[in-house]
């Protein structure tokens, strides 16, 4: 297990899913959430920064960002960094989710902004479409139909409307 951010991400979330879906929806505090995590392998350094970083997501959610004024037409210039950790494709996937409209350009920016504080130097299409997911999924902004979140993150290379 390389032991990332994202990793400790996915474990949890997978870990919250299986909970929920055995009758165990109750909202599990730190602690217990912290000591799972630890007993799957994880360092407790890793866990902090992955609670962290998605603690992040939902203070951006409050407003950290200033809305976006942009017009149909408008295009999004990527710095030199960005362009290192986001290659064409991923650009053009974010840039496909904003055309479909499942994803604002305040959305846009806080993916960007969270992708950049991973600690990898590239970031796989796997794992921009889990900070994507993470992204929409702890907003209220967009409601996106789960089945198509599901298979833009779990199944389809090219995601299509279903």
């Amino acid at each position: 297990m390389t032991n990332n951010i994202l990793d400790v991400l996915t474990f949890m979330f997978d870990f919250l899913f299986e909970s929920s879906e055995q009758g165990s929806a109750h909202e599990l505090d730190d602690d217990l959430l912290k000591a799972h995590l630890s007993e799957a392998g994880f360092d407790d350094g890793r866990i902090d920064k992955a609670l962290n970083w998605l603690e992040n997501i939902a203070a951006l959610q409050e407003g950290r960002l200033d809305t976006f004024v942009t017009t149909h037409n408008s295009v999004r210039i990527y710095s030199e960094a960005e362009q290192g950790k986001l290659n064409a494709k991923a650009r053009g996937f974010i840039m496909f989710m904003e055309n479909m409209g499942q994803l604002s350009a305040v959305q846009r920016e806080m993916v960007i902004e969270q992708v950049m504080t991973l600690e990898d130097s590239t970031l796989s299409m796997d794992d921009l479409k889990w900070v994507v997911m993470m992204v929409i999924g702890n907003s209220e902004e967009t409601a996106m139909p789960t089945q198509w979140l599901e298979s833009i993150v779990f199944y389809d290379d090219n995601p299509s409307l279903h």
